[in-house]
């Protein structure tokens, strides 16, 4: 009798629990009906198996539901946050400014929240005021930055030259090395070579990583506990392998630095970062010690990396499945830049239809479609909502790039629409590849030089074509935290003026 009034009292508890789990707080945003705990997980992950693209199947669900969309993947709440108003809104507003503190968020920085990524409060604004004082000081946004830029352009000339004369040349991973040397050389004081082949296995991992976790931080962050019983089937084993060897690879650049730190002046952030730590006490609930050290290590070389090389290279494959609009770029290029001498940062300006070709390239395929996830510090009304506390709310960038009440055109590649009347590159505030407010981009003007310096290094010294051997590139990328091409390659040729 006591067992039965056991399993009676056990089954009701598990029921109220279900029932609990499955009720949305008061004014959420419409969605999805939500399941005993999983959530909206089967029909999200539905929709994504449909389309490909986790921002595809967001787009869905925008369209059904409006542009502020509930969700809930497991145990996380999620609002996302579609059309410009609405995103700008919440850019810009300090209450949407946290980050979410799922297991993948935590797990990656050995069980806290550390680093410059995925913090909020007083040690993300400490350690990013710290990080862009110091940063600028080794030459970020000075022009010690553009002659370490065009110095990386150079070796990536020369070695595009050398590949080409091999054959094809995978175009996919060119760009990887130049991106993370030109931000290496002031974060950690060196420069990796091109034949670096603990550079290679450490991209090749953070390629796997990006491709692994999308932005909400996967499945692992949506049922946590699939780690225990599908280690292997829910990323948790790959995962952790990929974690294991960036944190190898950023222990040993730390310790190196350690064992040569100079006594007067930092050579570079990782030695300011140091004599920092030197100053005070080195405690795990400091903010300045070896672990937090190593996690803005891995934040700064996972952000500084990723992006822009891919972008760089979704930018090749518009031009060789264009080859007009490729000849109308080098035929700009010859006119400003000329033969005799390379291009230069100060000729941007000169250059409208290269600016508003990269300009569509960041407006047609996003490469960070839902950006970083935010997180809502307290209880927010939006539009009418409400958005309790602690719900991630993801930023659909993509929806912005492709509002067509003011692209008109959105799925089409037309660089145009940058120019005006008298061929003039015009911003345009719909495009916001950065973000907006305080949480937009640290590296952005890294990233603009390294845009357009590399690009137009490329196209100044080299003709493109599609390779007969492997044919046309797909423009569509994998999914993932970024968008990431397949691999391609392309026939380069010298080009003689």
């Amino acid at each position: 009798m006591d067992c039965a009034l056991s399993f009676v009292a056990i089954f009701i508890v598990l029921v109220a629990l279900a029932v609990y789990d499955s009720i949305k707080p008061q004014h959420f945003p419409p969605g999805p009906r939500w399941l005993p705990f999983v959530g909206c997980f089967p029909h999200f992950y539905q929709l994504r198996s449909k389309y490909g693209y986790v921002h595809l199947a967001i787009r869905e669900l925008a369209e059904k539901y409006g542009s502020l969309t509930g969700i809930k993947l497991g145990k996380q709440r999620i609002v996302v946050v579609s059309t410009h108003d609405l995103i700008k809104k919440i850019l810009t507003c300090d209450e949407f400014n946290g980050r979410p503190d799922g297991f993948f968020f935590r797990v990656r920085a050995f069980g806290e929240r550390r680093g410059v990524l995925f913090t909020d409060g007083t040690k993300w604004s400490q350690h990013r005021r710290f990080s862009l004082r110091h940063l600028r000081s080794f030459g970020f946004g000075h022009r010690k930055m553009e002659d370490y830029l065009i110095a990386e352009a150079e070796d990536l000339v020369e070695n595009l030259r050398k590949k080409s004369l091999e054959g094809p040349v995978a175009m996919h991973s060119a760009f990887d090395v130049p991106v993370i040397n030109s931000l290496w050389l002031m974060f950690a004081g060196r420069r990796f070579e091109y034949d670096d082949e603990k550079l290679a296995e450490i991209l090749r991992v953070t390629h796997d990583a990006f491709k692994l976790i999308d932005t909400s931080g996967g499945i692992l962050c949506q049922l946590p506990f699939l780690r225990f019983i599908f280690p292997e089937l829910s990323g948790y084993n790959s995962l952790m392998s990929i974690l294991k060897k960036l944190w190898s690879f950023l222990d040993d650049e730390i310790n190196e630095h350690v064992r040569n730190l100079p006594t007067d002046e930092p050579r570079d952030l990782i030695d300011a970062f140091l004599m920092e730590m030197s100053r005070g006490e080195s405690t795990s609930d400091s903010q300045f010690n070896h672990e937090e050290l190593l996690i803005l290590c891995l934040d700064l070389f996972l952000a500084g990396s990723e992006t822009t090389s891919n972008t760089l290279s979704t930018a090749l494959i518009y031009l060789v499945l264009d080859p007009e609009l490729l000849s109308t770029l080098q035929t700009e290029l010859q006119k400003v830049v000329g033969p005799d001498r390379p291009p230069k940062c100060a000729d941007r300006s000169s250059l409208p239809t290269m600016e508003a070709f990269i300009a569509e390239v960041q407006r047609c395929l996003f490469i960070a479609p839902l950006g970083v996830p935010h997180r809502a510090i307290k209880d927010v009304s939006l539009n009418g909502y409400r958005i309790p506390q602690d719900t991630i709310i993801l930023v659909n960038y993509y929806s912005v790039q492709h509002e067509k009440s003011h692209w008109k055109d959105p799925e089409t590649f037309r660089p145009q629409r940058f120019l005006n009347a008298n061929g003039e590159f015009i911003p345009d505030d719909f495009s916001i590849p950065f973000g907006l407010g305080k949480r937009r981009c640290l590296g952005e003007v890294l990233a603009r030089n390294s845009l357009f310096l590399y690009l137009a290094y490329v196209l100044h010294y080299f003709d493109i074509k599609i390779s007969e051997e492997h044919g046309p590139p797909n423009p569509n990328g994998n999914d993932g935290f970024t968008i990431s091409p397949k691999p391609f390659h392309l026939v380069l040729s010298h080009r003689t003026g």
